[in-house]
């Protein structure tokens, strides 16, 4: 917050005083009461600069198109964020404090009629995996995106129909988790985290390696 307000600790501590987090806390579950919890007031184009600022800070500015201003009203206070459309017509919604979901809690899928699809825990790795897809080598697949790994076992039956399942989960305890109860179920699947095996996730791999093109296409291979 020091950094985020340009303030000085004791400013941050003032601010803080002064805050309602009784009020801010309920933003890190899933909201799937609309008529009670929350409304939405604008779905735009993204032009804020405060999100604009954080996509370049995840190196994600060239994936804005994707993705949506979303303005709301939680708790009598209004709220702005990023959002992702998930397949039950709520939002994922992201800024540089709010990470919750508005409407029902689903995964998103992207179809590109291909007999291939890859896995991802957030929007932010699939966005990630978009810019590097070219430089990878990659050939366009169907996505989907879980939105929490609590929804795996919701893709059993869809993913059936997929002789090519990708994995690029997390490099942690519950990615760990994730994969191996999506290899138990089908073993075929690939786990690709060996491409970013010393970051957390994809979009960190993103936005703190500096990869040649060259050598990139010889990962890709």
């Amino acid at each position: 917050m020091q950094k985020y307000q340009n303030a000085t600790v004791k400013e941050v501590l003032e601010w803080a005083e002064k805050q309602n987090f009784s009020s801010f806390q309920p933003q890190y579950s899933s909201l799937e009461n609309p008529s009670k919890s929350y409304e939405i007031l604008e779905i735009k184009n993204i032009q804020h600069p405060s999100l604009i600022q954080y996509l370049q800070a995840r190196k994600l500015e060239s994936q804005k198109s994707q993705l949506e201003e979303i303005h709301y009203k939680l708790n009598g206070r209004n709220y702005f964020g990023l959002g992702f459309k998930n397949d039950s017509g709520g939002y994922e919604i992201r800024n540089p404090h709010i990470k919750i979901c508005l409407g029902k809690k689903a995964i998103s899928t992207i179809k590109k009629e291909s007999t291939s699809i890859r896995i991802f825990e957030g929007f932010t790795d699939y966005l990630s995996f978009r810019i590097l897809e070219k430089p990878l080598e990659k050939s366009p697949s169907d996505y989907l995106i879980l939105n929490s790994v609590s929804m795996i076992k919701r893709t059993t039956e869809m993913l059936r129909i997929y002789p090519n399942i990708e994995l690029f989960l997390d490099n942690d305890r519950t990615g760990d988790d994730a994969t191996q109860l999506l290899q138990k179920e089908f073993p075929y699947a690939q786990d690709n985290r060996f491409l970013y095996q010393h970051c957390k996730d994809l979009n960190e791999f993103l936005t703190t390696s500096e990869i040649p093109e060259q050598r990139r296409r010889k990962i890709g291979r």
